[in-house]
C-alpha cells in the first residue's frame, strides 16, 4: 500500500487577502513618510523665513539708531535733515560701502509697488550741502528690504515743544532735533503682524 502526502498550499482567496493587506500597509507607510517629509520642509521654511526676518529687522533697527542729525542751510535758515511721515522716513545715516567702511548718505524708507504687491524699499544718495534736500535720493534706484506688505506705519516719540510732554506722533517734520524713538509697524499681505521695530537715534543734535 503506497501512502501519498499532500502539500497544503495557499488558496487564491488567501493570496489575494495577503496582497491586499501588504498593499494597505505600504500605503500607510508611504503616507506617513510623505507627511513627515512635508512637515520637515515646512519647518525648514519657517526657520529660514524667521532668520531672514531677524536679519532685516536688525538691519533696519541699526540704520535708524545711527540716524545722523545733519543740518542743511536753506534760505539762510538751518533745518534738520529729518522728515518723518506715517508711511515714509527721510533722514541721513551711514550706509556700508565696499571694504567695510560706512559713509553718511541721504536715506529714504518708503513703500513701492512690486510684482505681487507693495514692498518696503530703501534709497540712498550722497548728500550735497550746496543743494540740500531729499530729491537726489528719491531718484535713486530702490533696494527691496521686505516684500508683500499690506500696511506700514512709522511713529515718532518725543516733544515737539518745551511745553508739551513726550508722546507718539504720526509726523516729525521741521523739528529742532530727531525724535527720541522711531517705531515701525508692519502688517503683511498674508495677515502676519511683524514685531514692532523700535530704535533710539544714538546721536543727538546739539
Amino acid at each position: 500500500m503506497i501512502l501519498r502526502s499532500r502539500v497544503q498550499g495557499f488558496t487564491l482567496i488567501e493570496l489575494l487577502i495577503g496582497m491586499t493587506l501588504v498593499g494597505f500597509i505600504l500605503v500607510l507607510l508611504f503616507a506617513g513618510l510623505n507627511l513627515g517629509t512635508r512637515s520637515w520642509e515646512a519647518g525648514e521654511q519657517r526657520i529660514a523665513a524667521s532668520s531672514r526676518q531677524a536679519v532685516v529687522v536688525d538691519f533696519i533697527r541699526r540704520t535708524l539708531e545711527q540716524a545722523y542729525p545733519l543740518r542743511w542751510r536753506v534760505e539762510d535758515e538751518e533745518r534738520l535733515a529729518f522728515a518723518g511721515e506715517a508711511e515714509s522716513l527721510r533722514f541721513v545715516g551711514p550706509v556700508p560701502m565696499h571694504g567695510g567702511a560706512s559713509v553718511n548718505q541721504v536715506l529714504i524708507l518708503d513703500l513701492a509697488g512690486g510684482e505681487t504687491g507693495r514692498n518696503l524699499v530703501m534709497r540712498w544718495q550722497l548728500p550735497d550741502l550746496r543743494e540740500p534736500g531729499f530729491d537726489p535720493a528719491a531718484a535713486a534706484e530702490p533696494k527691496i528690504l521686505i516684500k508683500g506688505i499690506e500696511r506700514l506705519t512709522f511713529s515718532y516719540y518725543g516733544t515737539e515743544s518745551d511745553a508739551e510732554a513726550p508722546a507718539w506722533h504720526d509726523r516729525w517734520i521741521e523739528q529742532k532735533a530727531p525724535p527720541d524713538l522711531i517705531r515701525l509697524r508692519l502688517v503683511m499681505e498674508n495677515g502676519e503682524l511683524w514685531p514692532d521695530i523700535v530704535a533710539a537715534p544714538r546721536v543727538r543734535a546739539e
